[in-house]
């Protein structure tokens, strides 16, 4: 019986190993993209600014 509960408490730990490992890869992920939608963000109010500016 010892082993069973072994075996079942070691799948269960590399489960959430695994969920976390996602976490963190979604996490990275999700900041990269902030990133890059920051950027065009940025780059279009710069050029509406500029363009207002010309006008």
């Amino acid at each position: 019986m010892s082993a069973v509960v072994c075996i079942v408490s070691l799948i269960g730990a590399c489960i959430c190993l695994a969920l976390g490992l996602l976490r963190i890869a979604s996490w990275v992920i999700d900041r990269r993209e902030e990133q890059g939608t920051k950027a065009i963000r940025d780059a279009a109010f710069v050029a509406q600014a500029r363009a207002e500016v010309g006008q």
